[in-house]
């Protein structure tokens, strides 16, 4: 495991304990005194969405996704390849697109604040062309590798 990755991996554990610090603090604060909090429903919101976009490039980058092997470990290492490249450019694209869209919706809404912290939209969605940026950097060296010939399978 590289450095990046075990830094990512600390703030997914980092953001975990923070959702359910206030998620845990905010159903307290309701039933036990009877009062809600106003940040109590948009901060966890803000946690989740960092901690699912933080996940997925850990998740690409250990090889950790869902993949259905049934198919492919059938076939002939030519045709592993191949659907290796074909698997890895489809995330290229998608990764270049969603940090394409996601730059502009965060450019789009550095200018409206969230309804309780008032915090920048903005600062919410950035990690969506961050973590588009690193799945797409992963994916091209995936491609390169396969095209090297160091992926995971050589053999049939």
């Amino acid at each position: 495991m590289d450095r990046l990755t075990a830094l990512l991996r600390f703030v997914l554990f980092v953001l975990i304990v923070a959702l359910v610090a206030t998620v845990s603090i905010g159903v307290v604060w309701r039933y036990a005194l009877g009062s809600s909090l106003y940040w109590a429903t948009e901060v966890p919101n803000f946690l989740f969405v960092w901690l699912v976009f933080l996940g997925a490039v850990v998740a690409y980058r250990e090889k950790k996704h869902i993949a259905f092997t049934a198919i492919l470990d059938r076939l002939s290492a030519r045709g592993w390849r191949a659907s290796e490249l074909a698997v890895h450019a489809i995330v290229l694209v998608f990764a270049l697109f969603l940090l394409v869209t996601g730059a502009m919706v965060v450019n789009q809404t550095l200018d409206s604040p969230s309804e309780a912290l008032k915090l920048p939209l903005g600062y919410l969605y950035s990690v969506l062309p961050f973590a588009s940026l690193m799945i797409a950097i992963d994916a091209i060296g995936a491609i390169v590798g396969v095209v090297r010939g160091r992926g995971r399978r050589q053999t049939p």
